[in-house]
């Protein structure tokens, strides 16, 4: 007990407030020549008046640990409508920019969509049935979350040229398997109207419910060295016609780079929110760094180091966190930490 007190304060004094905050979340979507903002856990339920997004509202950047849970679909706080969405054509690609990922929360990624069935303001997502548009795992050595990083912190998926006009949820996630034994799952919805002469929908074995999709899956031990394969869970793409990595393979369609995410030939609009324009002097997200207290002060403080050159936006939300609760989350990390590195 002790001399575990030491290093816990010892995490604390060299990554403050800020190792709680560490992980990462969506902070804008880029729809066309458009950039939309994301909902800013740190910032913006404190602002007046509160902004309107299109993306449902989250508490931080923390995990979903339940995969039977409501949150599992869009989040604690994702259940509800905002008012505001964002138009894409079917056919055209949306790119969601992460503040930040940690380089050791390794594991697949994926977007999904689901049907409003009218008005996403109105739509309880407890009835959604969902459709996975794309979805990455574990590929030649590499997991999706790492390419992610490689990318910018950038993911682009692209909305199905065939996919009736409608509002949908767009629900895009990481789930991170560093923690052997409790995967997180970091999922968020933002709210979009797909515009275009498709006609199709997808068919019933392309639907999912969540919770649901993740019931007895059998998530990896990544850091066992015996580690080969991983089959991302759920159907194949909706209208792919593809099969699904039943095989251990992952044959869902990965993620477009990055630097071919800006050929939308639709500008994006909200109904309540104005789009705006990226900009380095915006005051995004807080959570940007990816410090985590580990198993030695001193690879703590590498990280730490490591994160202060970042160019990535710093945390401004420290607020969020009491004392008592950025120990216990440091002490998580300290243990999970150390399981991983013996």
């Amino acid at each position: 007990m002790f001399s575990t007190l030491p290093l816990l304060a010892a995490a604390l004094a060299l990554v403050g407030p800020t190792a709680v905050n560490a992980h990462g979340f969506v902070h804008q979507y880029e729809i066309g020549s458009q950039t939309y903002p994301a909902w800013d856990p740190f910032n913006d339920p404190y602002a007046s008046p509160v902004p309107n997004r299109i993306e449902r509202h989250i508490p931080d950047d923390g995990p979903v640990l339940d995969v039977t849970s409501p949150d599992i679909a869009c989040n604690k706080g994702g259940e509800t409508g905002v008012n505001a969405v964002a138009t894409i054509a079917a056919g055209d690609k949306i790119t969601f920019d992460w503040v930040n990922w940690p380089d050791d929360h390794k594991g697949p990624v994926s977007t999904y969509m689901a049907s409003c069935n009218g008005d996403c303001s109105k739509f309880d997502v407890s009835s959604a049935k969902w459709f996975k548009i794309d979805a990455a795992g574990y590929t030649n050595g590499k997991w999706a979350a790492t390419q992610l990083i490689d990318n910018g912190y950038k993911w682009t998926s692209v909305i199905p040229s065939q996919l009736k006009a409608g509002q949908y949820l767009v629900r895009h996630e990481i789930v991170a398997l560093h923690s052997v034994g409790q995967p997180q799952f970091y999922p968020g919805c933002a709210q979009v109207k797909v515009t275009g002469d498709g006609s199709q929908e997808p068919s019933g074995s392309e639907l999912v419910s969540l919770p649901g999709l993740y019931n007895n899956v059998n998530w990896p031990d990544i850091w066992d060295d015996n580690f080969k394969s991983f089959a991302v869970p759920g159907p194949a793409p909706a209208f792919s016609g593809s099969s699904s990595g039943s095989d251990g393979s992952d044959t869902s369609p990965s993620s477009t780079p990055a630097s071919s995410a800006h050929a939308s030939s639709t500008p994006a609009t909200t109904s309540s929110a104005a789009p705006e324009k990226a900009s380095s002097t915006q005051a995004h997200t807080s959570a940007a760094t990816s410090a985590h207290a580990s198993s030695s002060v001193t690879s703590s403080a590498s990280r730490a180091s490591s994160v202060a050159s970042s160019s990535k936006p710093a945390s401004t939300g420290t607020g969020r966190c009491s004392a008592k609760r950025r120990r216990g989350m440091v002490k998580r990390h300290v243990s999970h930490h150390a399981k991983r590195l013996h």
